[in-house]
This record gives C-alpha cells, sequence and structure tokens, in this order.
C-alpha cells in the first residue's frame, strides 16, 4: 500500500471524501452531444484536482463514494488516464461501486484490476459488502457496491457490528430518504439504518450537493459531485474533539 501520512501529534486522522465524478459523461450526451468532449475533459480534470488537493491537504485516505465512471462500458483510455491519476496519490484510495458503474457481470471493475495495477487502490466488490482495516491508523471501513441497475438494493443493509479499531466508516450509495421510505426512489438510505450502524461517519454518494443528513449519534454527509457542483468533503477524525466535517471547493 501507499505511504500514509500522520499529523504532528499523531491524534488525527483526515479524510477526503468523493463522490460522482462521472468520467465518461454519456448520460449527458442525449442533452448536448457537442459537449461531451468539454463535459469529459472537465471530469479528468477533476480527477488530478482532487489528487492535487489530496496531497496538499495531507489527506491519510481517499474515499470515492461511488460513479467514478458514468458507464461500465468507458473506453481503456479514459480507465487508464483513471488508473494514473490514483497511481500518484500519495495514500489508499477505496472506490465503491456506484449505480452508474455498479458491479454487474460487465462492470468495469470486473475488466480491470484496480488494485493489481493501481498498488494504493482498494475496490468494494464483495456484494454482500466488505471490510478494510487500516490498522496503523486504528481505522476500518465497510462499504457494499451496488450490484444492478434495478435500484432495489439498499446500501446500508447487511452491515455488521462494529470491530475492534477506534474509528468505524462506512461508505455507501444512494439516496437519504430519512424516517421514512420512499418507494419511487432507488437504492434507499434510511435514518434508522445510519443510527443503527453505529459508525462514527457515513460516507455518502449520489447526491450532487454537499450536506449532513444525520449530526449525531453518527454523523452522515454527501460530498457532492466533484464535477458537477464541485465540492468534496474534508473529514478530521480528532481524538479529543471527534469528527470535524468541512466543505471544500475543488477547481473544476
Amino acid at each position: 500500500m501507499a505511504r500514509v501520512l500522520t499529523n504532528h501529534n499523531g491524534k488525527q486522522i483526515r479524510i477526503l471524501h468523493t463522490s460522482d465524478i462521472h468520467l465518461g459523461a454519456s448520460h449527458l450526451r442525449k442533452y448536448d452531444p457537442a459537449k461531451i468532449g468539454e463535459l469529459d475533459d472537465r471530469a479528468h480534470h477533476v480527477l488530478k484536482a482532487l489528487v492535487d488537493f489530496s496531497t496538499q491537504a495531507k489527506t491519510n485516505l481517499v474515499i470515492i463514494a461511488g460513479d467514478l465512471f458514468d458507464y461500465n462500458h468507458v473506453d481503456t483510455p479514459t480507465v487508464d488516464s483513471a488508473l494514473g491519476e490514483l497511481r500518484r496519490a500519495i495514500v489508499p484510495v477505496l472506490i465503491l461501486p456506484g449505480n452508474h458503474d455498479c458491479l454487474v457481470a460487465d462492470s468495469v471493475y470486473r475488466r480491470v484490476c484496480f488494485p493489481k495495477l493501481a498498488s494504493n487502490v482498494r475496490v468494494f466488490t464483495a456484494p454482500e459488502g466488505e471490510r478494510f482495516s487500516f490498522p496503523e491508523l486504528d481505522l476500518a471501513f465497510w462499504g457494499k457496491p451496488i450490484t444492478n441497475y434495478e435500484g432495489d438494493l439498499r446500501p446500508m443493509s447487511g452491515i455488521p457490528q462494529r470491530s475492534g479499531e477506534r474509528w468505524q466508516v462506512a461508505v455507501a450509495h444512494g439516496y437519504y430518504v430519512g424516517a421514512q421510505d420512499h418507494p419511487p426512489y432507488s437504492f434507499q438510505v434510511g435514518e434508522e439504518e445510519i443510527v443503527k450502524s453505529c459508525r462514527d461517519y457515513v460516507a455518502l454518494g449520489h447526491s450532487p450537493v454537499f450536506r449532513c443528513v444525520c449530526n449525531a449519534p453518527v454523523r452522515a454527509f454527501y460530498s457532492g459531485s466533484a464535477s458537477e457542483t464541485g465540492t468534496v468533503a474534508i473529514a478530521d477524525f480528532l481524538d479529543d474533539e471527534g469528527i470535524q466535517v468541512r466543505c471544500h471547493s475543488i477547481a473544476r
């Protein structure tokens, strides 16, 4: 794995949380075909800016909470470019497949072994959910990839009990519905699911806008779309002060 940065007193962990970069931008083709190249160039520029910002901000880890790619049939140059940028990160990068780049049979994450080609990258690929631990940070992650286009999957269901690490994070790509389910919406994440997860932080993707959906007892945030609204979340895990989350703008 890549080298992990720590702050001077060793008591702070800093995570860059982002989502919905949408490399490929195919979903916009029907609206304005002439701008596809421009929009895709923007997404690649955003990914580069994210890696640069991660280094400048001295983060310990990067989370991409779904939809790194806009669709699973992105071409080889797009994948190669993404891998090149991710390899530049000097910290671990965790990727959760979202609803656009979901983990179906022909998923980009099945065609390309990201951890083999970029040793600092890990992808959540277990359909029932997967756990990654970083003992040097006393930090653990759990995430369940989106595995179909149907919308009936619940991204927070089946989350296991907390493990022994000091800090526990869940990663989910879906639509926050609050206290009651809303049948029209896909990939729903409920308030009770977040609270019962007993995690310290839930890194959400799917919404283009930065926002907090739960502040206590679990902190749960959307980072916003780095490509569409230009925002990311920085989460500082502080032994004495808990978790502080801030919104940052990324040059697009």
